[in-house]
């Protein structure tokens, strides 16, 4: 259920983006990486995810964790178009039981940037 009952596109839409001089900030710690992975604690609606899209390569791979399936459903129905050949998995799980199904997996790069909702 999510925090927001059914809210979850309004969240996505009104919800400010990131700062493009956060988005540059972060694109410059995947220079040089062909194939980044970009592991999103906290995803909700996907903002980040797709705020990093313009500057994530196309083999990029995007895992999004959130435990609210509302909030994952959104995201990818949001940014899900624009993924072109980069691919996404949604984890429907808190932030501290996300457990990769891949052995040796490793992030790129790590986001949790508005992921703080006191209950």
């Amino acid at each position: 259920m999510s925090l927001f009952d059914s809210v979850d596109r309004y969240y996505a839409r009104y919800r400010p983006r990131l700062p493009d001089q956060v988005i540059q900030l972060l694109a410059r710690e995947l220079a040089g990486v062909a194939a980044p992975r970009l592991l999103d604690l906290g995803a909700g609606t996907g903002q980040v995810a797709l705020s990093m899209l313009p500057t994530l390569p196309p083999a990029s791979h995007l895992d999004l964790v959130d435990q609210d399936e509302g909030m994952l459903r959104t995201a990818l129905d949001e940014f899900g178009p624009q993924l072109g050949e980069r691919t996404a998995t949604v984890h429907a799980v808190p932030a501290e039981k996300f457990t990769p199904a891949q052995p040796g997996y490793q992030a790129d790069l790590v986001t949790c940037c508005r992921a703080f909702h006191p209950v």
